[in-house]
């Protein structure tokens, strides 16, 4: 059996599962590349397509095939054996006509029973809160390009399978509800063709089309949007009501950028404190709407630098080898030279330490850094 490729196929502009976000900014512009999620979840996807999870790198995402698999089964076996079957199909794609404007998409699965009721399914392999169809742009996005394919179906039961939130959401949309959606659709890409296109040739959209949302840290132009620097004046703001106002359209004046650096200074510190302090209250046991607590992998330090380099011998290194791996402080070792000297000397042989060290070529200088203050 094949193997499908879903990465590589394409998507639309401004596709159904980008609808939330342009909802709420029209300005917003996904990230390009990818990360070991969403290569996850692709290659779920691919595996539950063929039902063949020979492809899954972990016993994690085979879990999470076979939970989607059994979920689903047991989802339709009522329908099934209830109603008769006229059309089944694994990643349909729909193309979805608006007022002025279109998209498409593909949805996981599709059945139709007696020609007029359909259920329509998406996965969802990720560990974030998913809206419910009813109140989800993708789904709305979806169930309307079926009611435009097929005009014989008449309901559409639509559903997500959550397996790593132990969800199962599902609502029922019908026909009548076909003039809605397209109004509701229509308007948000509308909005978005007009204001998205602003950000290219390095320009801005209008500080009234840009909404700070939650998903702003997905967006391309986090780092330069006018709206999100609002917000961090206003929370520098409670944090001293004697900041200056800062006017956001007259960035590249050289008073408004100094001001901009006093906040964020401020706001960056707060940040850090907040961050520190929702961390350890995760750790403590408190439970967040969406939030979940991550362990990431601590860094390793060698502390027994004779012992370390036994081992390493021991498993065929030579002294060599293992001196072209070490990356020695040189900081560090400097003033170890220099406690060695006379009171009054130690900062003179640590300087001099440095010096030889340059002259020998042996020591390579990065970058300077730099700051204001």
């Amino acid at each position: 059996m094949n193997q499908p490729d879903h990465a590589n196929r394409g998507h639309a502009e401004f596709s159904p599962s980008q609808l939330k976000y342009l909802a709420g900014c029209a300005g917003y512009h996904g990230r390009s590349g990818t990360n070991a999620a969403a290569e996850m979840g692709t290659r779920i996807h691919e595996a539950i397509e063929i039902r063949d999870p020979s492809n899954l790198q972990s016993e994690e995402e085979v879990s999470i095939y076979e939970e989607i698999c059994s979920d689903q089964d047991e989802y339709l076996k009522n329908y099934k054996e209830n109603r008769r079957l006229t059309e089944e199909q694994a990643e349909i794609a729909l193309d979805v006509e608006l007022n002025g404007t279109k998209t498409w998409g593909t949805c996981d699965y599709l059945c139709i029973f007696d020609h007029c009721d359909a259920v329509l399914i998406d996965y969802k392999t990720g560990i974030s809160k998913i809206d419910r169809p009813a109140e989800n742009y993708q789904a709305k996005a979806y169930t309307l390009g079926l009611f435009q394919k097929y005009p014989e179906v008449l309901s559409v039961q639509f559903v997500f399978f959550i397996p790593q939130r132990n969800e199962i959401l599902s609502d029922t949309f019908y026909r009548g509800d076909m003039d809605e959606l397209v109004e509701e659709l229509s308007a948000v890409i509308l909005k978005a063709e007009k204001v998205r296109p602003k950000w290219n040739d390095s320009g801005t959209p209008n500080l009234e089309d840009l909404s700070p949302t939650p998903n702003c840290r997905f967006c391309k132009y986090e780092d330069k949007c006018p709206a999100l620097g609002g917000i961090v004046v206003e929370v520098a703001k409670k944090i001293n009501p004697q900041l200056p106002d800062v006017d956001l359209e007259n960035i590249d004046d050289p008073e408004v950028i100094e001001q901009l650096w006093t906040i964020q200074k401020m706001v960056t510190n707060w940040a850090e404190r907040f961050k520190k302090r929702a961390i350890g209250l995760a750790k403590d046991g408190m439970e967040f709407p969406s939030l979940q607590l991550k362990v990431m992998g601590g860094s390793r330090s060698v502390t027994d630098p004779n012992k370390f380099l036994e081992l390493a011998k021991s498993y065929g290194m030579t002294d060599e080898e293992i001196m072209a791996e070490v990356s020695f402080p040189l900081g560090k070792i400097s003033t170890a030279v220099g406690s060695k000297a006379e009171r009054g000397e130690k900062k003179k042989l640590t300087m001099q330490f440095t010096e030889d060290c340059e002259a020998a070529g042996i020591v390579e200088k990065s970058a300077p850094r730099y700051t204001l203050s």
